[in-house]
């Protein structure tokens, strides 16, 4: 009796379940690729590359047709070039914005419907890429798609009578870097110590890059199309900038000269995405209706004059009305600006500093300044205006969820640190100015996040805002504005139907 109970072998082995968890059946409706539990098939994925031409393409448009297989990835590229007619001289792509100066208006249709749509889509990129990281930008967009916003410490020449051996350990100054040491003196000894653009990135040189469907078209970065779903013609179309000197940049003592687009360099790379066909049919099957929200974009524009509007307080009236409306972006440019600078038009002008490194504090020596507010549905956005630029950097890295890869004085023009270096023969800690050629003050992008969930009423949203200090050039300004908008997108039946919430 005792051996019996001692031997395991003894226990009878049907008393062991066989799992336990036990699971309720799966209904049969479910797809595979929903269900938490084993599968007979792999759900290995196949990724299917096709360069397609577009279908319809000059130097002002151009338009692609997808087809209606796979699943379309988010990042497929599309790719552009541009070009100076029998001209060797040196040209580059705004650096913040890289080839995306050369698109003014991007669509992604289904059918005769527009899912979304940006007008001023190269101004806003200017915005969108504060939030790229400068590691980011140095290491890969920089070759990928021509922009280059990253930043260095600038020591002084040791050797020189203005620096000393400390500088080999100290950085009175930072500038932009691409991964090229500064040249000493550009023309004639003197000049300040200048960097200059890498020899693929020379627009003599027909450099190709590209921009990801999901940076032309933000709703691609949640939502990924299923293209074998739809049996509508899908379709990108593309409006080139019109305005010749607003598509590349010029190096310090070159000509303008007519840039056109190369039309052989303008193809799209798609990449199709396959899982087994069995698991994509059953969820057809099983999901035969697909909604999703995201955004769109309405653009609009304001001439400013700096002389009739200093000082006093301004309020536009920017639309959204019976619209849910979740931010408001808003920059203002300098309609002077031009290809012979860093940024061209692409930029956000701050008020003007108007004092230098080292002077005492005086009445005539500040910051300008630029108070804001947004009021919509009968009240204010925020409870005291804002005036302070910190406050107003905070409040734009709140509305995108982020904070922006930009210094203080490229935002506000608020500080001595910016190098007097140049850039192609352009001095960075210029731009307050609107014919000053660099980036101080140029990144004064401001965005604000409607936190109140509400449905904008009939009176829309209201915009107010003052500027001190704006310099009182004869040039006039441009005030931009973008609203966010919410939009409910429905596959059903393979037809696709899209609306403003």
């Amino acid at each position: 009796m005792n051996n019996q109970m001692g031997d395991p072998k003894a226990v009878d082995e049907q008393d062991i379940p066989e799992t336990m968890v036990e699971r309720e059946p799966v209904p049969p409706n479910v797809p595979d690729l929903l269900r938490v539990s084993p599968m007979d098939t792999t759900t290995a994925t196949d990724v299917e590359t096709s360069i397609l031409d577009p279908v319809v393409v000059s130097d002002n448009f151009c338009r692609f047709v997808l087809l209606n297989k796979g699943i379309l990835h988010s990042h497929s590229k599309i790719t552009l070039a541009a070009e100076c007619t029998a001209d060797t001289d040196k040209r580059f792509f705004p650096l913040n914005i890289g080839v995306q100066s050369l698109i003014s208006r991007c669509a992604l249709k289904v059918g005769t419907k527009t899912l979304q749509e940006i007008d001023g889509y190269n101004y806003l990129s200017a915005y969108k890429d504060m939030f790229v990281s400068n590691e980011h930008q140095l290491e890969r967009e920089q070759v990928q798609s021509g922009k280059c916003i990253s930043h260095e410490f600038r020591y002084s020449n040791a050797t020189d009578t203005n620096g000393g051996a400390e500088n080999n350990t100290r950085a009175p100054t930072y500038g932009l870097e691409n991964g090229r040491d500064y040249a000493t003196a550009r023309n004639s000894p003197g000049e300040q110590a200048d960097l200059e653009m890498h020899d693929w990135a020379d627009v003599a040189n027909v450099p190709v890059f590209q921009i990801a469907l999901s940076d032309m078209f933000p709703m691609l970065k949640q939502t990924q199309l299923p293209l074998y779903m739809m049996q509508e013609q899908v379709s990108i179309e593309l409006t080139f900038e019109p305005v010749n000197t607003q598509r590349v940049n010029v190096a310090s003592s070159t000509g303008t000269q007519t840039v056109s687009i190369v039309q052989d360099q303008v193809k799209m790379i798609a990449d199709y995405i396959y899982y087994p066909q069995e698991l994509m049919d059953a969820y057809r099957q099983a999901n035969s209706t697909i909604s999703f929200n995201h955004f769109d974009y309405r653009h609009s524009k304001l001439s400013v004059s700096a002389t009739s509007t200093s000082g006093t307080t301004q309020i536009r009236n920017l639309g959204g009305a019976g619209r849910i409306v979740t931010k408001v972006i808003t920059g203002l440019q300098a309609d002077s600006a031009s290809d012979a600078s860093i940024l061209n038009q692409y930029h956000s002008i701050s008020p003007e500093a108007s004092y230098d490194f080292g002077e005492v504090p005086a009445a005539d020596l500040q910051n300008g300044s630029l108070t804001v507010n947004v009021r919509y549905n009968d009240k204010f956005l925020y409870p005291i205006d804002v005036t302070n630029p910190a406050r107003q950097f905070h409040n734009t890295a709140q509305a995108e969820g982020m904070v922006p890869f930009v210094t203080r004085e490229e935002f506000c023009a608020e500080g001595v640190g910016l190098t007097g270096d140049q850039v192609e023969g352009y001095a960075q800690n210029t731009g307050d100015a609107p014919a000053e050629k660099g980036i101080l003050g140029r990144f004064n992008w401001l965005s604000y996040r409607l936190n109140r969930n509400e449905r904008v009423n009939s009176r829309g949203i209201e915009y107010y805002w003052k500027y001190q200090g704006l310099n009182n050039a004869t040039s006039a300004y441009t005030q931009r504005t973008w609203l966010e908008l919410a939009k409910l997108t429905t596959i059903s039946g393979g037809y696709t139907s899209t609306q403003l919430a």
